[in-house]
């Protein structure tokens, strides 16, 4: 019990240490090969950064939606981070404002119907942000089943967050 306390002691402490949290939502199509099939789903997510103009550390929890067969396909957990960042890059023709690029990394669990546990690791190569929105495009990753020891993939072909509140670039 001391553990957990001094645990959660810090990491409330250390929240202090940034300077804008910000909660958000994240919404993209997702196509999956796992060891339960193949399936495209739309992927909602809820977010929270604890420095909303880096987006490091970012955690999501979301849900995968099918329209085909059974709509609920699973639960997701993942922390991602960015690798770098850059401001004067050349993909700033695709944005009317001024965007970081910034390739993210991203690791965590999953839960697949009817009852798959995984881990991920994903990589966006494409993904720009500044204080508001995340964006990720052509986003792969690989997953390794828990239960069934069978590997699999996984692409998010267009993925959009935004962070609430004025976030700004102070």
């Amino acid at each position: 019990m001391k553990r957990v306390l001094i645990i959660l002691l810090l990491s409330l402490s250390s929240i202090q240490l940034f300077s804008k949290p910000a909660f958000g939502y994240s919404i993209a199509p997702v196509g999956e090969m796992g060891s339960n099939g193949s399936f495209g789903a739309f992927n909602i997510a809820l977010m929270f950064t604890l420095e909303r103009n880096v987006h490091a550390g970012e955690f999501e929890i979301s849900v995968d939606l099918s329209p085909y067969g059974k709509v609920f396909q699973g639960v997701d957990m993942k922390v991602s981070t960015p690798l770098f960042a850059i401001t004067d890059h050349p993909f700033n023709v695709l944005f009317p404002n001024t965007m970081m690029w910034a390739p993210r990394l991203s690791a965590g669990a999953l839960f697949r119907m009817p009852d798959e546990w995984a881990v991920a690791i994903g990589l966006s190569p494409f993904a720009f942000h500044d204080a508001n929105y995340v964006f990720e495009f052509l986003s792969p990753y690989v997953l390794y089943s828990i239960t069934e020891d069978k590997w699999g993939w996984g692409m998010y072909v267009v993925r959009f967050s935004y962070f609430f509140g004025n976030g700004g670039t102070e």
